[in-house]
């Protein structure tokens, strides 16, 4: 009888054996159906196998099917004969359950409980971090921001300068200029390209009524990313006005399109500065550097009009126009109804 027992265990493991290597085969095809099947089958053959469990809760997170990742996770860990790394990853398999579902308030529990237990664990730092961010607690995500970064190094070095920047809108919002301040500086020496915190420092900056160090700020942001000068250009131009600095303005903006003469934001921006001190017919010879080599740039056609406009070239304005208007037929451009007189 024992001989008979014995084969009918063998034969009941290798099934549950055949059944999980059909479930990760399915797992690699992406065929999360047939992986719950061999999964259910390798438990209804041996209860017994936790990591069966772990990896159907898996499977029902990733169909989306949340409700029944976190039962099965919350049944988990309520079995005693879980050992110390089953019980871990079910707990930590449970955070990330209460993450996709947006449990925001569990799910940062969960992560909690789950660095007392490991506290170098660097998903549950990154997706702590993540989630303090969202519930505008950037304070609580510094630590772990900066324990995640001495644990990765450089590449978590840009969520800590984020968490920084996060920080800095809290204390702006709450009227504590200084304080933003000193949080975008902090994050900017950890990222030096975050754009994002150079051009809020320029905000900063100016709330504070240093108007050199904002255009210093702004004036960073085409150096890092050419393509957002266009969220600065208005601003610095706004500054040195303001100072009567308009030419210094005209003289960067010059240099950065000595250094690259195909960015058209720096060129447009040019062409507004010139037309704002009268000289139109240089600001036309800038706007139809963009056109000729950018036939499609909208921003340039109603630059273009607008100058037109504002030195009365009626005629020519005619026929800018219709020249707008057929690259919007040529290019299927539907504007709103209420869109008004694109020159206006």
């Amino acid at each position: 009888m024992a001989f008979f027992r014995g084969g009918r265990e063998r034969g009941g493991a290798a099934a549950s054996d055949a059944a999980l290597r059909r479930a990760l085969h399915a797992v690699l095809d992406h065929d999360l159906a047939r992986a719950e099947t061999a999964l259910s089958e390798t438990l209804r053959r041996d209860s017994s196998q936790i990591d069966a469990y772990l990896a159907l809760a898996s499977v029902y997170r990733q169909r989306g099917e949340l409700g029944r990742a976190i039962h099965l996770h919350q049944n988990l860990l309520l079995r005693r004969d879980l050992g110390p790394a089953e019980r871990f990853q079910a707990l930590l398999g449970l955070a990330d359950d209460f993450r996709e579902g947006g449990f925001l308030r569990r799910a940062i529990a969960a992560y909690e409980e789950v660095l007392t237990r490991a506290p170098r664990e660097p998903r549950a730092l990154r997706a702590l971090v993540r989630l303090l961010v969202d519930a505008r607690e950037p304070r609580r995500a510094i630590p772990f921001a900066k324990r995640l970064a001495r644990i990765e190094g450089a590449d978590a070095r840009e969520l800590e300068a984020q968490v920084h920047v996060e920080l800095a809108q809290v204390e702006r919002a709450e009227g504590r200029s200084q304080a933003a301040r000193k949080a975008l500086r902090r994050g900017l020496d950890l990222d030096p390209r975050a754009v994002h915190a150079w051009i809020l420092l320029g905000e900063v900056e100016a709330e504070l009524g240093r108007s050199k160090d904002a255009v210093a700020a702004w004036r960073r942001v085409p150096e890092v990313d050419r393509r957002a000068g266009p969220l600065v250009y208005p601003r610095v131009a706004a500054i040195f006005a303001a100072l009567g600095r308009a030419r210094d303005h005209e003289a960067w903006l010059r240099e950065l399109l000595a250094s690259d003469g195909d960015d058209a934001g720096a060129r447009l921006a040019l062409a507004r500065a010139l037309a704002a001190r009268g000289a139109a017919s240089e600001a036309l010879d800038e706007v139809a550097i963009v056109l000729d080599r950018e036939p499609q740039h909208l921003e340039a056609h109603a630059v273009r009009g607008r100058i037109l406009l504002t030195e009365g070239r009626e005629a020519e304005v005619v026929k800018a126009h219709e020249a707008l208007l057929d690259l919007l037929e040529r290019e299927r451009v539907t504007l709103p109804a209420d869109a008004g007189d694109a020159f206006a």
